[in-house]
């Protein structure tokens, strides 16, 4: 089947992120969304995904480069809030009757596949996936007292290590909904074994009372 054109994939803004569970068999069992009624996205950083160079000499010359392949890629993630979720399905925290949230020296994180959700050039969201990474514990809190200006809230950030996924070798991915993907068709690729809706709406990003699909909302309205 012959590729269509495709668009350039730009991105802007950060709206949200899926982060999904994933069993043994590398199956996603539950997603966990960090968004504007949870949490609250402020970055999303991946690097260290290039593999290492190996250029061989002969002859005087640049003979021959190996195949780098993929490295070990970071995922860096900032938010204003920590959702509990996050603590305990993410990061292995467990929580008490009292609602107190408790790191053991034995935490254990389960692997995760992770969809970023921010929008393109032309205001329809594009999606940043990566395949299979871990979250480690938190490295700490930093307060401050408040000054003049008021307070500024402590804004919490998780880091992660990406692997390569067995399924399929994926390492990450990338799509645009200006390109005709849905967000259904990329969560299909990225949460393997999941069923669930992640959204039902097909707003843009960028304007809240109107849809992709042309129609609009009610959303905003004035009477």
């Amino acid at each position: 089947m012959a590729v269509k054109d495709l668009k350039a994939i730009g991105s802007m803004g950060f709206r949200r992120i899926f982060i999904g569970i994933m069993d043994d068999n590398e199956n996603v069992i539950k997603v966990v969304t960090i968004d504007e009624s949870s949490g609250g996205t402020i970055e999303l950083k991946t690097s260290g995904f290039s593999g290492q160079l190996n250029v061989e000499y002969a002859s005087n010359i640049a003979y021959f480069v190996s195949d780098a392949g993929t490295g070990t890629g970071k995922v860096e993630l900032s938010m204003m809030e920590l959702p509990s979720d996050v603590s305990t399905e993410v990061l292995g925290d467990d929580v008490d009757e009292n609602g107190i949230y408790m790191t053991t020296s034995d935490v254990k994180q389960p692997y995760v596949a992770i969809i970023a959700e921010a929008q393109d050039l032309n205001q329809k969201p594009m999606w940043i996936g990566i395949a299979k990474a871990k979250f480690a514990t938190t490295d700490g809190n930093d307060l401050k007292t408040g000054e003049d200006k008021g307070m500024t809230p402590e804004k919490p950030s998780i880091t992660g290590s990406a692997i390569t996924r067995r399924l399929g070798k994926l390492v990450k991915t990338k799509a645009s909904n200006s390109n005709g993907t849905t967000l259904a068709q990329f969560a299909k690729v990225m949460f393997p074994g999941f069923t669930g809706d992640l959204d039902s709406s097909t707003q843009v990003i960028a304007d809240e009372g109107h849809k992709t699909d042309g129609s609009t909302t009610n959303e905003g309205a004035t009477a």
